[in-house]
């Protein structure tokens, strides 16, 4: 590998391992800021059933804002982004409201070190607000009530074992009342499988999840997943780029959990690998939408707090009549 493209693929990697010394200094805890959502150009494109419709840039105060790597639907106007040091970004539709998103703490962000605020994951109950957010170097979850204060957490022992930088990467609450939580790394070197819980209910209550094993494209990280009807979930994927200049590739897949392979494994459905066809960025966090005109799939980039990458928000367009690849 030549040496600029070794650095610079360097840099990228770094940006996601934790510690790293291209981060900014942590944030102070005890604030609330407001943050700018501008429009960007793109061009409508399409990858499988989905269409590249709109996208946003999100600024706020350098030391504080960025590190997004979930995103939950609040209500019909209104989103919620977790981040990995402990914060949640509130903010309106941007394709609705020119109102800027108003960036606070949950109500844990200040117990301890950032290792065990690293909130990697969301799930929420649409009819009673309630929160549910994987911790990933503590390998928890953590419930919060429908006004985001910190009411339970429970540390599954299955999930003992899971990478420290991988663990609780997923968690989605299925619309059957289910939860699904999956770890980010495979369980061998760029291996398909992937161990994953599913509880039967919350899982502050459930204490004997299913452990099961998730099949992926090969190469690729699970970094976030939203509830679809039933057993199914979207869950968005992401791996490094060794290109010039390096950067994320990103693809999406589709789960039913109540399907199995042979061997007790749960396959996965390709739907669209992104390529060109979006800004390329760190996305790492996925919603999706049901309006009048159709259902749309919202991705959230993950800066990582460094200045060269950004907090982007996506809009596309799913045509569930379109043919996925296979």
């Amino acid at each position: 590998m030549r040496p600029t493209r070794l650095v610079l693929a360097a840099l990228l990697t770094a940006a996601i391992v934790p510690g790293t010394w291209l981060r900014t200094a942590e944030p102070p805890q005890d604030f609330q800021r407001l943050a700018t959502i501008e429009p960007i150009d793109v061009t409508q494109s399409q990858r499988g059933p989905f269409t590249l419709m709109a996208g946003w840039e999100m600024t706020g105060d350098r030391a504080q804002f960025g590190g997004f790597s979930a995103l939950v639907v609040l209500d019909k106007e209104r989103f919620l982004a977790g981040s990995d040091t402990g914060q949640k970004l509130i903010f309106g539709r941007p394709d609705r409201s020119d109102l800027p998103g108003i960036l606070s703490s949950f109500d844990d962000a200040n117990d301890g070190p950032k290792e065990s605020r690293d909130l990697e994951s969301l799930a929420i109950d649409p009819s009673s607000g309630i929160l549910w957010g994987g911790y990933e170097f503590r390998e928890a979850i953590v419930r919060f009530d429908a006004d985001h204060r910190r009411n339970a957490e429970v540390r599954p022992p299955q999930m003992r074992n899971w990478e420290s930088n991988g663990g609780a990467e997923s968690l989605a609450r299925l619309s059957d009342g289910r939860f699904l939580v999956i770890e980010e790394s495979a369980q061998r070197w760029m291996g398909r499988q992937h161990e994953a819980l599913i509880f039967a209910t919350d899982p502050i209550e459930d204490k004997r999840p299913q452990s099961v094993l998730i099949d992926i494209p090969q190469s690729y990280s699970l970094v976030d997943a939203t509830p679809i009807g039933g057993g199914r979930a979207l869950i968005l994927l992401r791996r490094l780029a060794w290109s010039i200049p390096p950067g994320f590739e990103t693809a999406i897949v589709e789960i039913d959990i109540d399907r199995r392979n042979p061997d007790g494994s749960i396959p996965t459905r390709l739907l669209a690998e992104f390529g060109n066809a979006i800004p390329r960025d760190n996305y790492e966090g996925i919603a999706v939408t049901t309006d009048v005109d159709g259902q749309f799939v919202w991705l959230i980039s993950d800066d990582n707090f460094m200045a060269i990458q950004r907090t982007l928000l996506l809009k596309l367009r799913w045509d569930r009549r379109e043919k996925a690849r296979e």
